[in-house]
């Protein structure tokens, strides 16, 4: 919208209320950023900060914005009453909601005003969205209203099976103030507020709901931090839906898919076996249909009893499929195939993947086997490229872009996913492939198992091989625990992958003990990841050493330590923010790398906020391949402060180990193993600033590290090939 929309009064047209305590990276990063953008620029943002915050105020101190209000209140008085606060302060007639972890795109208010205008002020005015989870972006809501549907139907019930429901939370919602003050808030309510809400002012005479045309907001779920959405007490979630039941304000087909959806699940996740009883009353008493009932027993049954039932009953349907026994799990050293046909598959092209493919398949060339790569064309242009040798079929996962992809429904996608790899896998067979290898199993566990389900008895005795870079469904890397059912679900499917005679690669002894530890019997190899030898010499060190300081301002005492790798919230770039405040004035912190979950404006507030901005050195950008070892040659150390939920290997440790610059690492996972293994530094307690702080000071004592020959022989491009070799089972 242009700047004549703007009343002439300068009253605002909306007003925007954001509840908040004890977050102020997110508050300014996300919600505040992202409301001060919008091309409706005629509003007024007010900031509620729910009780005494000393880092919220000081962080919204740097704030000048004169359209930002900060409502300081003495003492917690929660989300809902919050917000309450935030309604009765507003000078404009709409109000939108947004919490201070989820972000907005620029068109959002525009559209939905202009959406009110032509609905009245009884309107509930929502848009779609995106969910974003550790696990990638889902394009929300899966379906728009029916006609006559009620808000709470829609909101929380299933028509089918396969369909989610749809949902609706604070950070989508524009409405009138007048509605807001006729329907406030309940104050106290420790979880459900935006659904209680909803669900109380559907009742009032003439409100409806209406939506938006285009994706207006990022709702960030199942993050590593706490959450009133993540507070699992389920006597509460059912009194609260009982109640809503009670007075007509939810309806029996809604409850009956809240109690399977929230209630249930939060029971299980508690471990209170004995709600099962309670539950399936009320459960029964709301008359579900033949589906909710598979979903609320399954959800009771299938976490306790998934892997003997899955062995018993599908293990001899699924090797008479087969027509044989179950192959052994061993590696099939004694076959040494010599020039052995390879189909290499993967449904993604970004640089890691790209590089990743072209190394290995040069690798398998050098050793004469005949190699075929099949996925998008950037990936096998990426491996002909390097190797011209490779036969390439072009396979493109999503053929009308990602875009499009990302906003299908997440069955849809899976169906779309399914089709790809039953004909990456057709064409491997096609030319007759002896091993054919996923190299990206991570995100498509259930869909590779799907498409072989259906393709294994084409594929013969074709070896099957994949690879899994991040365990990130163990609930060891979820911070809190996720739950125990969604971890359950993907071992279950590695397990049947196993049936099929899938081999598993991780990255990892450590990884690979995990598995084999939670899924008895799978077959998984710890195949080293490779890290390729340094272009900088020692003879050219010293000069590419100086030219980087100098390009980065570093003075010349400077104790240098690298953050490498993009500001994505797992690395914890904050916490190295917040460690350097505790370290004298001659250490400084350079952050290298694309901008992910913390822009560099968010992480310069932070700076700001801990007195250490002027030892903070910014490139928030991607780095070209040619420059990225003089960043760690700048360095004294490098810095990996990842939190817990880290689940992999890290690239710039195995940058940091074979120059032999000292690393200072989180006591987390893979991180733990390989530092360990090669004494390369540090480690201290993750998620701690203090601790990381502690184990800076050590910095300046640390001699470049001794084991650098070690490192380099166990991670040469050569060992990373001929390790996932005996893993297909040949040698040499």
């Amino acid at each position: 919208m242009n700047q004549s929309a703007v009343p002439d009064s300068g009253d605002p047209l909306v007003s925007v209320v954001i509840p908040t305590r004890g977050r102020p990276e997110l508050l300014l990063s996300r919600a505040l950023r992202t409301a001060l953008a919008q091309t409706l620029a005629a509003i007024e943002v007010i900031v509620v900060v729910d009780g005494p915050d000393t880092a919220t105020l000081d962080a919204l101190h740097s704030v000048t914005d004169p359209r930002v209000r900060v409502l300081a209140q003495p003492a917690a008085v929660g989300g809902s009453e919050a917000r309450n606060i935030g309604v009765r302060a507003a000078r404009a007639a709409w109000i939108a909601l947004l919490d201070d972890d989820d972000e907005w795109l620029p068109h959002k208010l525009e559209q939905q005003w202009a959406v009110a205008q032509a609905h009245g002020d009884r309107v509930i005015v929502a848009c779609p969205w995106i969910e974003r989870t550790p696990r990638g972006d889902t394009a929300q809501p899966p379906r728009q209203p029916e006609a006559g549907e009620t808000i709470g139907d829609y909101m929380l019930a299933r028509r089918t099976s396969g369909e989610r429901a749809s949902g609706l939370v604070s950070s989508l919602l524009f409405t009138s103030r007048d509605l807001l003050l006729d329907v406030p808030f309940q104050p106290g309510l420790p979880k459900h507020q935006d659904w209680d809400w909803l669900l109380r002012a559907a009742a009032r005479p003439g409100v409806h709901l209406a939506t938006s045309a285009d994706v207006g907001a990022i709702w960030y779920y199942e993050e590593p931090r706490a959450s009133v959405s993540r507070h699992q007490d389920w006597r509460f979630s059912l009194a609260w839906a009982q109640e809503h039941l009670r007075r007509g304000t939810m309806s029996p087909r809604a409850f009956a898919a809240f109690l399977n959806s929230h209630v249930s699940t939060a029971a299980q996740l508690s471990g209170d076996h004995a709600a099962a009883l309670p539950l399936l009353r009320a459960f029964a008493g709301a008359r579900p249909r033949a589906f909710e009932w598979v979903r609320f027993l399954s959800g009771w049954v299938i976490p306790l009893e998934a892997r003997r039932t899955l062995r018993s009953r599908l293990g001899p349907a699924l090797a008479r499929m087969r027509g044989r026994r179950p192959r052994p799990t061993a590696p099939l050293s004694a076959l040494s195939v010599s020039g052995q046909r390879v189909a290499l598959i993967d449904p993604l092209d970004t640089g890691h993947h790209t590089g990743y493919a072209a190394l290995l398949a040069a690798g398998l060339v050098a050793r004469g086997d005949r190699v075929q790569v099949i996925g998008p064309a950037r990936l096998v242009d990426a491996v002909q490229h390097a190797s011209p040798q490779v036969q390439g079929d072009v396979l493109p996962l999503y053929a009308s872009g990602a875009e499009a992809y990302y906003r299908l429904p997440r069955r849809q996608r899976e169906l779309v996913n399914v089709r790809f790899f039953r004909a990456a896998l057709r064409a491997a067979r096609a030319q007759r492939a002896d091993v054919v290898h996923l190299l990206y199993l991570d995100s498509y566990t259930q869909s590779f198992l799907l498409a072989l389900l259906s393709m294994k008895p084409v594929l013969g005795r074709v070896r099957v091989r994949a690879t899994l870079h991040w365990l990130y469904f163990l609930r060891t890397y979820k911070s809190p625990p996720g739950h125990p059912l969604g971890e359950a679900v993907h071992l279950v499917v590695v397990f049947l992958l196993g049936l099929l005679g899938v081999r598993i690669m991780v990255h990892s002894q450590t990884l690979a003990a995990q598995l084999r530890a939670r899924v008895p019997g799978l077959a998984v190899d710890a195949v080293p990841y490779f890290a390729e030898p340094p272009r900088t010499t020692s003879a050219t060190r010293t000069q590419v050493r100086a030219a980087r300081r100098a390009d980065l301002n570093l003075p010349a005492d400077a104790v240098a330590l690298l953050a490498f790798g993009g500001t994505r919230h797992d690395k914890g770039s904050d916490i190295a923010v917040r460690a350097l405040a505790l370290l004298p004035a001659q250490f400084h912190l350079l952050i290298v790398g694309p901008a992910r979950t913390f822009d560099s404006q968010a992480l310069e507030q932070l700076a700001q906020t801990c007195g250490v901005a002027d030892r903070v050195h910014f490139r928030v950008e991607f780095v070209p391949d040619d420059e990225v070892e003089s960043y760690f040659v700048a360095a004294d150390a490098v810095v990996l402060p990842y939190r817990r939920v880290f689940a992999g290997q890290s690239g710039p440790l195995l940058i940091a180990a074979s120059l032999g610059v000292p690393v200072v690492a989180s006591d987390v996972g893979v991180l733990t193993e390989t530092v360990r293994a090669y004494d390369l530094g540090v480690l201290c307690e993750p998620e701690n600033p203090e601790a990381l702080a502690a184990a800076l000071r050590q910095v300046p004592d640390l001699a470049p590290r001794s084991r650098v020959p070690d490192f380099q022989a166990d991670h040469t491009p050569e060992r990373f090939t001929q390790a996932t070799v005996e893993s297909y089972g040949t040698s040499r």
